[in-house]
């Protein structure tokens, strides 16, 4: 289940990328083509809503639990024509357990942003990159590992933005990531193909 979702991810973030590859080379007449992109970048600064899961090979419904917690979200970029924007994210998720330490999981990862409709706010996005892990948690059961480690992230979001003035505006959005930590050694031993599971929603401020 697990390698079918990050197979599913990947595809779609090859997808979206192909899309915008496409819209960037299709010829358009001069009657009807969209107006040039805005030369300048843009920054996005928000927060969210965020409940994660982690599963495992060996877990189930049973010990599984959700957590709830809120997120900050970051994200910067440039537009390479009128409807793909290329750039980077930034997730910051922290959370309290039983442990000594905060559960803490910072996903840095690129990012493609593409437009179905000119003239339209709603967005698309897909990203790929890494998570660093403090004190995750593999189950209830489970609470003080002190797991560290690096994964693989992988992100898909939609969103809508409205220009309030020429250089601000503000977006609604959703989004899950995914955080791929692989076979972890604990104490009673091997945990197979643990995965971080992060369903997002929240509001930021667009500064451009």
């Amino acid at each position: 289940m697990n390698r079918r979702l990050l197979t599913a991810c990947a595809a779609a973030l090859c997808a979206l990328a192909s899309a915008s590859a496409s819209a960037q080379d299709t010829a358009v007449a001069p009657q009807t083509s969209l107006a040039p992109p805005p030369s300048r970048a843009w920054v996005v600064v928000g927060g969210t809503s965020t409940s994660f899961l982690s599963d495992c090979s060996d877990c189930d419904e049973e010990t599984a639990a959700y957590r709830h917690t809120s997120s900050l979200l970051a994200n910067a970029g440039a537009p390479i024509n009128p409807r793909t924007d290329i750039g980077a994210e930034f997730l910051l998720v922290r959370a309290h357990s039983s442990a000594t330490d905060r559960i803490r999981v910072a996903f840095v990862m690129g990012s493609v942003q593409f437009r179905p409709w000119s003239g339209s706010g709603f967005f698309v996005k897909a990203g790929l990159g890494m998570a660093f892990v403090k004190n995750w948690i593999i189950s209830p059961e489970i609470e003080d590992t002190g797991v560290r480690s690096k994964a693989l992230a992988l992100g898909l979001g939609a969103g809508w933005e409205w220009r309030a003035t020429r250089h601000f505006g503000a977006q609604i959005l959703g989004a899950q990531h995914v955080a791929a930590l692989g076979d972890l050694e604990l104490a009673r031993g091997t945990v197979e193909n643990v995965m971080g599971n992060f369903w997002s929603v929240g509001a930021a401020i667009v500064v451009r």
